[in-house]
């Protein structure tokens, strides 16, 4: 019977519910200060959980901060490159203004003291086409010689 108090949700029904039990465990100081080390120990073991909870928290709130101040510092850097190519393109633009004929024509006019060419100002010059420059051949040894007849020798030869 004391099998199925122990072991069984059901007890048969001719065991009285209120049998005492024979057999009363001793008093041990040890396992009476288990229990409570027992509670101690996870009540330790409760707190150093949320501090790990609170410091892991931390951590992501710190790691989400420098991503911001990241995203921050490439979006102004962004906004200084397209600023700063903006002003290469009115620059270059300045430049091909400053630089076209007209300005060069008036510049040259105005500070320079220069002026255009009138018809009256253009000489032509004749240049004799029968002269002839002609430049004689320099003295060849023979050997020189004997090398040039070989060659057109060979060439010859060849077709």
């Amino acid at each position: 019977m004391a099998y199925y108090e122990r072991y069984s949700n059901s007890a048969p029904a001719s065991v009285p519910h209120s049998v005492p039990p024979s057999y009363r465990p001793e008093y041990d100081p040890q396992i009476e200060m288990g229990r409570t080390t027992g509670r101690k120990a996870s009540a330790v073991k409760l707190i150093l959980g949320v501090f790990f909870c609170f410091g892991l928290l931390a951590a992501v709130i710190y790691s989400n901060v420098q991503q911001l101040q990241i995203s921050n510092q490439i979006t102004e850097k962004q906004q200084e490159l397209t600023d700063l190519q903006s002003e290469n393109v009115r620059m270059k633009s300045e430049i091909a203004g400053r630089t076209s004929n007209k300005n060069i024509q008036e510049y040259a006019e105005n500070y320079l003291g220069m002026r255009t060419i009138d018809q009256s100002q253009i000489e032509y010059v004749q240049i004799q086409t029968n002269d002839v420059v002609e430049i004689p051949e320099e003295e060849q040894n023979v050997f020189v010689k004997v090398k040039i007849w070989f060659d057109s020798f060979v060439e010859y030869l060849r077709g």
